[in-house]
């Protein structure tokens, strides 16, 4: 059974078709969890790619090498998902024409996969404007998309590109952005301070000076406008989360915080926030079931719907300005993750009670998570929180914001980061500095 299994994979077994030589210039990229194959394809030839733990797979010895699987009738270039971070792999191409036998497999060529986050390049600046604010969501019919806003008006979206040179086979991968439209340019552009996408509505929102807020729908309209009658409390919005159940939530300076449940077209300021504060509200996060908004002296709030909020007293812990909070899975365990400008991390997986502070760096401004694979059990999912700092430094924790190892040094200051995707991550900041990793 296993000498036909192998004759099978191999593509032994034909229909009257004939086989294909193996095809030329055959790359493989590592990314996160998966792979990108390419090579120079043939009209008429249908071409299946072995893959395998280990080196030296060919269509022949794949079923009896670990972890061998076979991905039939690809074109080029092909994503290769479900392989371990840092496991060593084998792939290898052949062909066959009118479903003929396979023919010889190209030479085989190794890949490890790695973890997102750990890579970092720059981008081209797409305008010499800080960028304050980035997300990512479903854009239009082409696919989702970074959207990254800032000062004097900035507006861009980012599509993730990776080209792959023919010769070397290296990969060059990254953001290319391209300017949106501003209705807000006269007599002054307003400054964009965070941008946030609502799954929920399929509505991106960006808040900024003045309390200005914009909203754009890809599905109906690629077109920015402002919400009427919006928000008219003129306060500045720092920053803007949602619950993806239809409660939208926004902050700001003098301890401002909004809320609205219809989409953003209106919104009221929260009834109730015990003890007041008047602290500037620099991030907000939503994570099962709750709000949490942070900012000047410590000051934390958290709430269960978006408009009564508690004021959580940090004295004890912490004191310095939060900067940034975000929400991700530690295991199977629901943790915030906040960050302060003297360079601290909190957690808490309440929003309530809050963990004695890591040092991390000397200014850190955003966090933002994602889920990634632990390898070696594909189905035990944990949560890397990244962090950026003013000086362009980049931080990753894999232990629940435990460690943060650097990952990046920078060049320059950051002051938003977020992911995007299964693997993309986007972090910008000042005159139009930006990174990508995947």
């Amino acid at each position: 059974m296993v000498a036909l299994a192998a004759i099978f994979l191999s593509g032994c077994i034909g229909s009257g078709g004939s086989s294909a030589p193996a095809p030329n210039n055959v790359h493989v990229v590592a990314k996160d969890s998966r792979a990108i194959v390419t090579w120079d394809g043939v009209a008429g030839v249908e071409y299946w790619i072995f893959h395998a733990n280990g080196s030296g797979v060919t269509p022949q010895n794949c079923s009896s090498m670990p972890l061998c699987y076979t991905a039939v009738n690809v074109t080029s270039p092909a994503s290769i998902s479900g392989l371990y971070n840092d496991y060593l792999y084998s792939f290898s191409i052949n062909g066959r024409i009118d479903g003929g036998p396979g023919g010889e497999g190209s030479a085989a060529v190794d890949a490890t996969p790695r973890p997102a986050g750990a890579t970092w390049t720059t981008d081209a600046s797409p305008t010499t404007s800080n960028l304050l604010g980035i997300t990512y969501g479903a854009y239009d019919a082409t696919g989702s998309r970074f959207v990254a806003a800032g000062t004097a008006g900035a507006l861009y979206s980012g599509t993730v590109y990776t080209n792959i040179d023919a010769g070397t086979g290296l990969a060059t991968t990254g953001i290319s952005w391209a300017l949106l439209n501003n209705p807000l340019t006269s007599p002054t552009a307003t400054d964009f301070n965070a941008v946030n996408y609502d799954s929920y509505r399929g509505k991106y929102l960006i808040v900024g000076t003045g309390g200005k807020i914009l909203e754009m729908t890809p599905a109906s309209s690629t077109v920015w406008s402002e919400p009427s009658p919006g928000y008219t409390g003129g306060q500045e919005l720092l920053a803007i989360a949602n619950n993806a159940a239809g409660v939208t939530v926004a902050t700001g300076v003098n301890g401002t915080i909004i809320r609205s449940v219809d989409g953003g077209a209106n919104w009221l300021p929260a009834t109730s926030i015990m003890p007041t504060t008047s602290a500037n509200l620099n991030g907000v996060a939503y994570g099962n079931g709750v709000f949490v908004a942070v900012g000047a002296g410590g000051t934390l709030l958290y709430s269960a719907n978006g408009d009564t909020w508690t004021n959580v007293t940090l004295a004890s812990i912490i004191s310095t300005e939060l900067k940034g909070v975000t929400y991700g899975l530690v295991g199977s365990v629901g943790t915030f993750v906040a960050v302060s400008a003297d360079g601290k991390v909190i957690t808490s997986t309440s929003g309530s009670n809050w963990t004695a502070p890591v040092s991390v760096s000397s200014t850190l401004n955003a966090v933002t998570a994602s889920a990634n694979a632990v390898v070696p059990l594909l189905t035990t999912i944990t949560t890397a929180f990244v962090a950026v700092d003013n000086a362009g430094n980049i931080f990753r924790s894999t232990d629940g914001g435990v460690t943060w190892p650097q990952v990046n040094t920078g060049s320059g200051p950051l002051y938003a980061i977020t992911h995007g995707g299964l693997y993309d991550y986007s972090a910008v900041g000042s005159a139009g500095l930006n990174l990508y990793a995947d």
